[in-house]
């Protein structure tokens, strides 16, 4: 709905952007700015935005409120110009996307050697973020320039060049269509059985693209993607040191290029948590080093600064939670809770829901540990209730092992022996529990079976025994909050 959309950009705006805009329209619009003014500032100092409201407000100061929404529309074409405006130097896209207009308003003119002098410019620009679609274009303003200003060879002489381009597009489209494919492996780790994962992982390292040598490669994205392919197949094969180096070799790519970097501030900020998580089971130095590297990332943004603020905010508290968590500081993660829950009620954050999914099960398991069972209850609902295990898959499934322990807790035992069907039936095929969570399942089923003929203390003694003997446990958080449950079931 227009209005929808029209809310949602002046929602998005900055204090400078809003400014702007306001100057803009008084600067190239006459006569009626002030009912564009009008609906500008109902949007903007009103939550509740209807039709309705609109109408009644531009009548009250003698405007036709016969369209509404022709005015809705051109309001937002109105502001995409102001913005448009405003940005116009803000990236180096934009620079040469700017140069591009003025090349083709010049050639109209039929001024080919000005063109030309411009088009020079442009290429120089470009060396710094290797965009070869927008190069693409230029070369072909280059080829009708040169064709009316130095002849058929010269002009002949550009299009050659076009192939070399066009091989370059062809790489990068490969190697992202790779890169799609392991992310998507990457995120099915859990839900699709683990000998498809692990085949699919072969059959894409036999790609000649993933076999070139990354200094070979000619984009800067190219060579970003070919080390998160190695990072993702690794990540599947729980290769955890050497996805760690592919890692941090692609934010050695982005730092090298610091115009790109600047330029793809969420790319930089994905990559760089994935390096969080796994510092989550070093010391407390290493870790905290490397979240405060990325909250200091935001010095140098610009553009997208408010969209990849709420994404550093959001990701390096997740992990500080679970650091925390794993490192047995119940009472600091707690109090680092309210201050993160304190921000979600505060602020709207247009992040993805897989994200949201993963920090609601961090809070059932804080409550879970501090016995605040109603709580952690809270979160569990609100998990499977508002998002699906298509958002989550391997933390959807966790959520539903933490339900039942809750509703254990609960003596709500037929409950639990309901949900352990319906968990079964569900998840058995493509989910493998970890050795913790299949014994630790198999006690509560025993007791929730049979609550006042079996000794509690003693299943939960026996469990402990059992698990001692594991030869290796996950360092996950979840891992030990089962832990910390049973061992205090057992005393």
């Amino acid at each position: 709905m227009i209005i929808n959309d029209c809310k949602k950009i002046i929602e998005s705006m900055s204090m400078n952007e809003k400014r702007y805009f306001k100057v803009f329209i008084n600067k190239n619009i006459f006569g009626t700015q002030n009912k564009y003014l009008l609906i500008f500032d109902l949007f903007n100092n009103n939550t509740l935005v209807n039709e309705d409201l609109i109408k009644v407000e531009i009548e009250k100061h003698n405007f036709s409120s016969k369209n509404t929404s022709y005015d809705i529309n051109y309001l937002i074409k109105i502001i995409l110009r102001s913005l448009n405006e405003f940005h116009n130097e803000k990236t180096i896209s934009l620079k040469f996307i700017n140069y591009i207009k003025s090349i083709e308003i010049l050639f109209y003119k039929g001024l080919f050697d000005e063109c030309l002098k411009l088009i020079s410019k442009a290429k120089k620009l470009n060396l710094k973020n290797e965009n070869e679609e927008l190069t693409l274009e230029l070369l072909n303003w280059e080829k009708k320039c040169m064709g009316y200003s130095k002849g058929f060879y010269s002009a002949m002489s550009i299009n050659e060049k076009i192939d070399t381009y066009f091989d370059h597009i062809r790489e990068k489209k490969e190697i992202t269509d790779l890169y799609y494919q392991s992310y998507y492996l990457k995120n099915n780790v859990g839900k699709i059985p683990n000998d498809d994962l692990l085949e699919s992982v072969k059959t894409l390292e036999k790609s000649s693209v993933f076999k070139k040598n990354i200094t070979k490669l000619h984009a800067i994205q190219s060579k970003i993607y070919y080390n998160l392919i190695q990072a993702n197949c690794s990540n599947i094969k729980n290769e955890t040191e050497k996805e760690l180096i592919a890692l941090e070799q692609t934010i050695e790519v982005f730092d090298n290029n610091p115009f790109y970097k600047e330029e793809n501030p969420l790319d930089y900020i994905s990559i760089y948590i994935r390096i969080v998580d796994i510092y989550k089971n070093s010391d407390n130095f290493t870790f905290y080093k490397k979240i405060e590297a990325l909250r200091g990332f935001e010095n140098i943004l610009d553009l997208q600064k408010s969209v990849a603020l709420e994404r550093i905010f959001f990701h390096t508290y997740q992990a500080e939670l679970e650091f925390l968590i794993f490192n047995d500081k119940i009472s600091d993660a707690l109090q680092l809770m309210q201050t993160i829950d304190k921000n979600l009620k505060e602020n709207k954050f247009t992040i993805e829901p897989y994200y949201f999914v993963e920090m609601y099960y961090q809070f059932a398991c804080l409550f879970l540990a501090n016995n605040n069972l109603s709580k952690s209850l809270k979160f569990i609902n609100t998990i499977l209730n508002e998002f699906s295990i298509e958002d989550r898959p391997k933390t959807f499934v966790k959520t539903e092992i933490l339900n039942l322990i809750i509703h254990y807790e609960l003596k709500n035992y037929k409950l639990v022996l309901n949900k352990f069907s319906t968990l079964k039936k569900k998840y058995q095929k493509s989910f493998n529990l970890n050795e913790i969570e299949k014994k630790l399942l198999n006690t509560i089923i025993k007791l929730a079976t049979n609550p006042y003929g079996i000794n509690e203390r003693v299943s939960f003694q026996k469990l402990i025994k059992k698990i001692d003997k594991i030869e290796s446990i996950d360092k996950t958080s979840s891992n030990k909050i089962y832990l910390n449950y049973i061992n205090k079931k057992k005393n």
